[in-house]
């Protein structure tokens, strides 16, 4: 019986997370928001890249690259997150 590929569980969730988690961390307010959804798309990703390195094959390799994808913005995100925090805390950014 052959395997039916299917698409890997939140990759699209992670891809987009990742991918609004860095314009929002340049937005005055909402740099905790998008601090969340980094982190969110960090573990989706994560998660997402061990449960396709224990099903080898199983998932289509689009969902991958999505999920892939959306591990790297994420890491990006928290790092853009991060930083913009703390320049914001400090008082470097006035206004």
């Amino acid at each position: 019986m052959k395997q039916e590929e299917k698409n890997l569980p939140l990759s699209l969730v992670s891809l987009i997370f990742g991918g609004l988690s860095i314009p929002l961390a340049f937005a005055r307010h909402l740099v905790s928001l998008a601090l969340v959804l980094a982190v969110l798309a960090v573990a989706f990703g994560y998660w997402g890249q061990q449960r396709n390195s224990k099903h080898v094959l199983m998932f289509t390799a689009k969902s991958v690259k999505r999920a892939r994808l959306g591990l790297k913005l994420g890491l990006v995100g928290t790092l853009s997150a991060v930083v913009m925090w703390a320049l914001w805390a400090s008082n470097v950014l006035l206004g």
